[in-house]
């Protein structure tokens, strides 16, 4: 199967319907909590060495509450309460936007509590969401998600609502803008009228570099349409998917249902065909029966580039010098074809066996430096180079052999050990020293999380995809970077 890279543009945040009720904890040298609301461990008596705290950079704040560790098989819980609020038929619906700081899920919990009767006795709370730290996004680290939550249930009611932090040494959890709106009466109906039109033939690719990033954009505009029949309940955003088959779909993020149309989308291939859905949802839910459309790409006049030549490291080189000032580093550097059409990227690819490439990711440049790399060790290498014609995969495996003699020390390191690597859920850090600081970088040198959380000298790799990866520990006494597989 292809793999496709797209990137969709102008999807921006947004805010449902018109807030009767708004706390965002902003404003110049704000107090914590705002005024009307209350911050309090939970009656388990669990949980005190942290609490609900003020977040952000004055004078835009947030609440944020970070991880502790508790007994075993016990939860920590922490409160944060709202002053009392009125339900009634135009605000009825709590929105607000929130995440987990780190990627990876180490447990937490934020629970959605409501009482009609008391701020301050959580027996009287019943909870109304839990939204786990894969519904918050620990797939990326610190990216905000909006979400809603019915309150018809307490219609002409008022009610404290209560953002309660569940989790044993879990991650932290930072939420803002709490609002409470007039909600939809029913879920929106499929979007209609799709552009490109569904089962055309032909698209046109836009080649030019429009984003002005140094490459063509390779783009296609997409439009559609609300639903107009009669009856019909506005959407308030838009879910846009993507996919090269009707069953592998891939969510591109959400639009506000006010943005202007057409939007434009990278990434795509000639003579490739291309299936898209589009869901309107607004506070009432999502719509049904949504339609998966289709269609293909222009046939084009360029082709996927001939494979690129002249390795350096040359292939079969050995005593491959490693950059030891650069987090041991090796350079990497190939020359493109002189016959065929002109590569845009190339897809990096390293590993230990020459079936055993891993995907290191994608660079417009025709060089690179790897870091983590270990003495007296045999390298494989691919370079495969891209275009909007396709992505040449047929390129010759390269090998190389690093300087020096593989020892102990390239995997323990002077600050750390990692077990077991190659590894599928959890890293196992054995160290004297006091982690201050870890991050992940692909073998690109690209961040892909920083401030990762250590738990108990573990750190939590299930959600990234497999491939090679690099795991930098920062301690008192210095800093150490060394690679890692992800099965």
């Amino acid at each position: 199967m292809k793999k496709i890279t797209l990137i969709l543009m102008a999807l921006v945040s947004f805010n449902f319907g018109s807030a009767q009720f708004l706390e965002d904890f902003n404003g110049a040298g704000a107090a914590f909590p705002p005024a009307g609301w209350a911050v309090y461990d939970g009656a388990n008596g669990l949980g005190t060495t942290v609490q609900w705290a003020q977040a952000g950079t004055d004078p835009e704040f947030r609440a944020q509450c970070l991880w502790e560790a508790v007994a075993a098989g016990q939860t920590a819980e922490d409160w944060i309460v709202s002053p009392l609020i009125p339900i009634n038929s135009t605000q009825n619906v709590l929105v607000f936007d929130a995440t987990d700081l780190n990627q990876g899920d180490f447990g937490s919990e934020l629970s959605i509590r409501i009482s009609t009767t008391s701020q301050t006795d959580t027996t009287s709370f019943v909870e109304v969401e839990n939204l786990t730290e894969a519904e918050l996004g620990n797939n990326a680290s610190a990216v905000f998600t909006s979400f809603n939550v019915n309150l018809a249930a307490y219609l002409n009611q008022s009610v404290y609502i209560a953002f309660v932090h569940l989790q044993n040494d879990g991650d932290a959890i930072t939420f803002d803008n709490v609002e409470v709106i007039q909600g939809a009466a029913n879920p929106p109906g499929p979007a209609m009228t799709p552009t490109p039109a569904d089962s055309a033939t032909g698209v046109v690719i836009d080649t030019n570099d429009n984003n002005a990033d140094g490459s063509p954009d390779n783009s296609i505009l997409f439009a559609w349409a609300p639903d107009n029949t009669l009856g019909s309940v506005s959407p308030d955003e838009y879910e846009i998917l993507l996919g090269d088959s009707p069953t592998t779909l891939v969510s591109l993020g959400t639009a506000p249902a006010t943005i202007t149309l057409p939007i434009s989308i990278n990434g795509f291939l000639y003579n490739t065909t291309y299936y898209w859905q589009v869901i309107p949802k607004n506070t009432a839910g999502s719509a049904t029966n949504n339609p998966v459309w289709s269609f293909t790409t222009e046939v084009g006049n360029v082709n996927a580039p001939d494979a690129v030549t002249t390795p350096t490291p040359a292939d079969m080189a050995t005593n491959v010098i490693i950059d030891t000032a650069n987090n041991n580093a090796v350079a990497f550097a190939w020359v493109d074809a002189t016959t065929g059409d002109a590569p845009e990227s190339y897809v990096f690819l390293l590993g230990d066996s020459p079936t055993t490439l891993n995907a290191l990711g994608t660079t417009a440049n025709a060089s690179v430096n790897i870091t983590g790399m270990l003495t007296g060790t045999t390298y494989y290498w691919q370079v495969q180079p891209r275009n909007v014609g396709g992505t040449n995969t047929a390129g010759p495996v390269w090998q190389f052999t690093t300087e020096g003699t593989a020892s102990v020390d390239d995997q323990i390191a002077n600050l750390f050990t990692l077990s077991p690597n190659p590894a599928t859920d959890v890293l196992n850090i054995k160290t004297d020293e006091v982690i201050t600081k870890a991050t992940i970088y692909n073998g690109l040198g690209q961040v892909i999380s920083e401030n990762v959380k250590s738990n108990n000298n573990q750190i939590k790799i299930n959600t990234l995809s497999a491939g090679l990866y690099l795991l930098k520990l920062d301690t008192d006494n210095g800093s150490q970077t060394v690679q890692f597989i992800k099965k």
